[in-house]
Order: C-alpha cells, then structure tokens, then sequence
C-alpha cells in the first residue's frame, strides 16, 4: 500500500496498526521510480491518495491499468505510468487500484479536518474489508 498527502499517512498508520499478514505499508510524499522494483514483487498494489471532487461521496476507488505518461519519467509520477513502466520492465504488473479519499484543504500540516477525518473513517470499512480478502 503506497500512500500520498495528510490522509494517505494517517490511513497508513491505522493500516499498520491492523498488523494485517501479507500487508506491507509504504508511505511516501510523491512517486518515484524506484517504487517500480518492490512493486514487482507483490500482487497487488494499493495506492491511496486525498481528492477534491469525489461527486460528494467520502471516498472513491477504482482499478489501475498501466498507461504511460506523456511527459518525461521522474520523481513526478503517477500510479498508472509505474505500472506501465513496470510492465514494460518485467513483462508482468501487479492488480492495482486507487483509493481516493474526499480533502478540502491542502496545505502544509498533519491536521485533519473534522469532515476529511469522517471520509477517512469510511474510506477504512472499505479498506479493511479490500485488504483481508
């Protein structure tokens, strides 16, 4: 599980406190090429990520497909083109999928609204629920 922004670190703590067999947590502050290689490892990959337009739902998530960006590789990336990079490395990618949880506010800081603190919450039935199947 790969995390990124306020949201994604606190879900991760809460993840790690589940001590969940098989479940590794990686939390990092933007994605980067080397996050390919330990990605070629594993079966499936969680990303989780905040949003600000989720229809008005708390939390969002759909598959992943490798798809490979326009725009040179580097420490900018997005989840697809580690895929697709991934892929075109290894000739295999994991399952992958995006978990987006409903933000307001991205500034500096650990705090967490009150509103995106609930969108955590529900973010982390689904979570619990994706994670030990």
């Amino acid at each position: 599980m790969t995390t990124l922004n306020g949201l994604g670190p606190a879900a991760a703590d809460i993840v790690k406190s589940w001590q969940l067999p098989g479940v590794k947590v990686n939390v990092v502050h933007q994605l980067v090429p080397e996050l390919i290689a330990p990605m070629g490892n594993v079966r499936r990959v969680l990303f989780i990520d905040a949003a600000i337009d989720l229809n008005g739902g708390p939390f969002a998530h759909h598959v992943l497909e490798p798809k490979k960006s326009g725009r040179a590789f580097g420490h900018h990336e997005t989840p697809a083109n580690l895929l697709a990079r991934l892929l075109e490395l290894e000739g295999q990618a994991p399952n992958a999928w995006l978990l987006s949880i409903a933000a307001f506010s991205f500034g500096h800081g650990d705090a967490i609204s009150d509103v995106a603190r609930s969108h955590l919450k529900a973010a982390l039935v689904w979570l619990r629920a994706f994670l030990t199947e």
